[in-house]
C-alpha cells in the first residue's frame, strides 16, 4: 500500500537534532496526509575519513482498528573516505523480509541478498537519502531488496524553505529510484525536506525539524 513511504522512511518531519562531540542523531516522525505514521532515527558518526550511518525505520498504517501496512528496516553503513566498505540492511516490507550485506573486498563490491552474491563495480552507492552524493549517481544499490537500480535526477536549483518557521535555503532535486520523489538539502548537503506519493496516492512528506 505504502511501498514508496516505507522505502523511504529515512528522513521524516517533526525532527529533533542532538550532536555529541562527532555524532549527530536525528530523531524523525514519518508523515501520511499530515498524520504521524511512524518514526525514524539515524545516528552518523565520523572519526578521520571513517563515516558510520545507522539507520532505525519503524511505520505503520492504521485504518480504524486495522493495520494495513508495516514498514521496519534497520541499517548500518560503513564509509573511508568517501567510499562505501560494509552495508547491513534487514527490511520487513509488510511481512517480506530481505537481508542485504555488502562488503568491499578488493576492486569489487561483493552484495549478499538473503543468501545470493553477487560482485559490482564498487563505485556504486547505496540509494540512502542522507547522502547528498546520491544526486551524482546514476545506479545505486537498493537497501531494501539490493536490487541494482537506476537514478534520475533532475536538478531545480535553490529555493528558499520554511521549516518549522525558520527560512531557510536549500537545494531541490527530483530523484527517480524506481519511484519519484522530491528531495531538498541545504548548505550543509543535510536533507530537510522529502515529498513524495505513496502507492496509494496518499501525500508523504519528510521535512527535518
Amino acid at each position: 500500500m505504502l511501498a514508496a513511504a516505507g522505502a523511504l522512511a529515512t528522513i521524516g518531519c517533526g525532527a529533533a537534532a542532538q550532536t555529541d562531540g562527532n555524532t549527530t542523531t536525528l530523531t524523525y516522525a514519518v508523515m501520511r496526509n499530515g498524520q504521524p505514521i511512524g518514526t525514524t532515527t539515524m545516528r552518523l558518526s565520523r572519526a578521520g575519513g571513517w563515516t558510520i550511518v545507522g539507520i532505525a525505520t519503524n511505520v505503520q498504517v492504521k485504518i480504524a482498528f486495522f493495520t494495513a501496512y508495516r514498514f521496519s528496516q534497520h541499517e548500518t553503513e560503513r564509509w573511508d573516505h568517501g567510499e562505501l566498505v560494509a552495508l547491513n540492511s534487514v527490511t520487513d516490507d509488510n511481512g517480506t523480509v530481505h537481508r542485504v550485506t555488502a562488503m568491499r573486498r578488493g576492486d569489487a563490491l561483493s552484495v549478499d541478498v538473503d543468501g545470493r552474491v553477487s560482485t559490482v563495480d564498487p563505485s556504486v552507492m547505496p540509494d540512502s537519502l542522507w547522502n547528498a552524493a546520491l544526486v551524482k549517481q546514476t545506479l545505486a544499490l537498493d537497501t531494501e531488496d539490493g536490487r541494482l537500480t537506476p537514478v534520475r535526477v533532475v536538478d531545480h536549483g535553490e529555493e528558499r524553505l520554511v521549516l518549522q518557521g525558520r527560512p531557510m535555503l536549500a537545494h531541490h532535486y527530483s530523484i527517480d529510484t524506481g519511484f519519484a520523489q522530491d528531495v531538498w538539502y541545504d548548505q550543509h548537503h543535510r536533507l530537510v525536506k522529502v515529498e513524495l506519493r505513496g502507492s496509494d496516492g496518499s501525500e508523504i512528506e519528510y521535512q527535518l525539524g
